[in-house]
């Protein structure tokens, strides 16, 4: 019997370790399938925090300090092992959901590090325990020493593996023979530095990420296989404007050469490009929307993951609110949770825009989109859209399914970006409005050629009287601006030689790169640098947007043609010196000044300091790029 069940369970390992998840489930009963799904989840988390964060705090995450630290509150409990695996166990839930955490963001401040004569530190002490600080407050936490520094992060996650520290299932209580899981890791060791670089992006560790990539086996140039997770993706599921901002996405795309480079991994396995995948997050992040809508097929999870990192700074995957949701038996996050397309959240999207089109090898910005695809139910055409169809169908969504407040604002701030990176409005494609609100007709065809502007005026009729004034207004400033750029999008010589900016010394490069024929685009993308750079909501009876981004102004500049009231609009007066609030800029919107003009510090673009974002206990300070 031994022997039989012995056969049994390397049988259930092998259909583990293939991937075949279906065939393994189908051999398990009811409770086998708890306790495999509680202890995958227990190492998912074990994961997480580890790389997470590697170099500081423990040096061993062990289920007792996964459970101090994700579930503070239980900590006193004797039944601590019960919380911190409710989530996949529905033997255990709470009874009602937690409470919501704040509507207030957080956010981050790129700044350049001054230089300075280092003194060597005193070595740290061990600190494999949680004895020597407080786990709930991570500022009591010291650096590892340098020997540890050295250790592998691949070697950590397989020694968990095979200890089982971090689970209250008995690796003899599986359904399946973990022995054979860990010889799989031991003896192909770069599958499990590929999950090391997945959890790495996940949880948004630059550094870990970096060593990984330049470790001395690999050089910088990573096998082929590590494409197959999409890194790209991952950074734009898994944003984070409230500790990292656009570093993740700007490390890969410089790091990631060869067959794993931007250009060539822009595209996944279920036809998504990057620029799609950041519109997920935004409609999954800020909106009521259901993904199947979006990807125009039922949500998968790989379409769904990112959910438990909030893209503001409010929630991570192991902070208590999102493990006690998940406990109460909610796959999902609560619609009250949920706040408007916020400045943090933009500025995280548009600064990772910048990085994944400013290089050299960026992707094609208008490759067609994975989004939204529809086939005609007449004549069975399939419907793709190009990338600033789909940005305004993303905007449509956002407004239609909005959270209060919702005054695409930030979609605004995304259209300009694309713009400025010579995303086409002039590129037409076939759309059915009646198929995307599913109205599709068997007995005739209903799309048509449309341009981004066409189709933002066309479908715009259909909710216009449904929404409210603040979104009205912003969807009248997308198809101003989609109708500016489409007057004069030629690029050409003379356009580029009024433009003095000296990121356009290198003309073969950068033409290539930006538009710059359009002083207007150019004046909203400076205003909107600003405005990100200098503003948050620090109260809930806040406005979302500062005084000094007027959209209203903005809207009534565009729509007659007012040259005199969108440079008022851009450019403002400081009431006190009477001058204007911002800096020199050039034709394109970037600033004279900025040492790195795609992420411009705001001192580099304001001339005065009358920015709000003070609040240092809601403040994270982080690096410029490396460029």
């Amino acid at each position: 019997m031994q022997l039989v069940r012995r056969k049994i369970l390397v049988n259930r390992s092998r259909f583990f370790l293939e991937g075949r998840d279906r065939e393994l489930m189908t051999q398990l009963t009811l409770d086998e399938r708890k306790s495999v799904a509680t202890w995958l989840n227990d190492f998912w988390m074990y994961s997480f925090m580890t790389i997470k964060y590697w170099g500081r705090g423990p040096e061993i995450w062990t289920l007792s300090l996964i459970g101090s630290k994700s579930f503070p509150e239980s900590t006193s409990s004797p039944h601590l092992n019960q919380y911190t695996n409710q989530e996949s166990n529905p033997s255990f839930r709470f009874h009602s959901l937690p409470d919501p955490p704040t509507q207030l963001c957080r956010w981050s401040i790129h700044y350049n590090e001054p230089e300075y004569g280092r003194i060597p530190s005193p070595p740290a002490e061990s600190i494999e325990s949680g004895d020597a600080f407080d786990i709930e407050k991570e500022s009591t936490w010291s650096t590892w020493r340098a020997s540890t520094q050295a250790r592998s992060v691949v070697t950590t996650i397989a020694q968990g593996l095979q200890e089982n520290h971090f689970s209250s299932i008995e690796t003899e209580d599986l359904p399946l023979a973990t022995d054979i899981i860990v010889k799989a890791t031991e003896k192909s060791p770069d599958e499990l530095k590929i999950e090391a670089l997945g959890f790495a992006i996940m949880s948004r560790n630059v550094d870990v990420i970096d060593k990984i990539i330049n470790s001395d086996e690999n050089y910088g140039c990573l096998p082929e296989s590590y494409s197959g997770i999409f890194p790209f993706h991952i950074a734009a599921r898994f944003l984070d404007g409230a500790k990292t901002c656009c570093l993740v996405m700007n490390a890969l795309v410089n790091l990631l050469q060869g067959s794993n480079s931007i250009n060539l991994r822009y595209v996944d396995n279920s036809g998504f490009t990057v620029l799609d995948t950041f519109f997920i997050s935004i409609l999954r992040s800020h909106s009521t929307t259901k993904l199947e809508d979006v990807c125009g097929k039922p949500a998968s999870q790989y379409q769904s993951a990112g959910q438990d990192v909030d893209p503001c700074g409010r929630w991570d995957a192991d902070s208590p609110c999102i493990r006690q949701l998940y406990a109460s038996g909610s796959s999902k996050i609560p619609s009250d949770w949920k706040h408007m397309f916020c400045h943090t959240s933009v500025q995280a999207v548009c600064h990772s825009i910048s990085a994944t089109f400013s290089v050299q090898w960026r992707p094609d910005i208008n490759t067609l989109s994975g989004l939204f695809i529809r086939r005609c139910s007449c004549c069975g055409l399939e419907l793709k859209l190009g990338p600033l169809h789909t940005l305004t169908l993303a905007a449509f969504f956002l407004a239609d399914n909005a959270m209060p407040g919702e005054n695409l604002f930030g979609m605004v701030c995304c259209l300009v970006c694309l713009l400025t990176y010579r995303a086409d409005p002039c590129i037409a494609v076939e759309v059915s409005i009646p198929e995307l609100l599913g109205r599709g007709s068997v007995d005739r065809c209903q799309h048509s050629s449309m341009e981004p502007a066409e189709l933002a005026l066309e479908i715009y009729s259909e909710r216009m009287g449904l929404w409210t004034d603040e979104a009205n207004r912003g969807w009248r400033i997308l198809i101003a601006i989609l109708r500016l750029d489409r007057e004069d999008k030629d690029l050409n010589n003379e356009n580029l030689n009024k433009c003095d900016h000296s990121i356009h010394e290198e003309y073969e490069r950068i033409i290539k790169l930006l538009h710059c024929g359009n002083r207007k685009q150019g004046q909203i993308w400076a205003a909107v640098q600003a405005e990100l750079l200098t503003y948050r909501r620090l109260r809930e009876y806040d406005g979302w947007l500062s005084q000094n981004f007027d959209m209203e102004k903005l809207r009534n500049a565009l729509e007659n043609d007012n040259e005199e009231l969108l440079r008022e609009f851009a450019d403002g007066l400081d009431h006190t010196s009477g001058e204007s609030k911002l800096q020199a800029y050039s034709n394109c919107g970037y600033f004279y000044d900025a040492m790195i003009p795609f992420c411009a510090r705001r001192e580099e673009v304001c001339n005065s300091y009358y920015a709000n974002l003070d609040e240092w206990g809601r403040t994270t300070f982080i690096s410029d790029w490396e460029y």
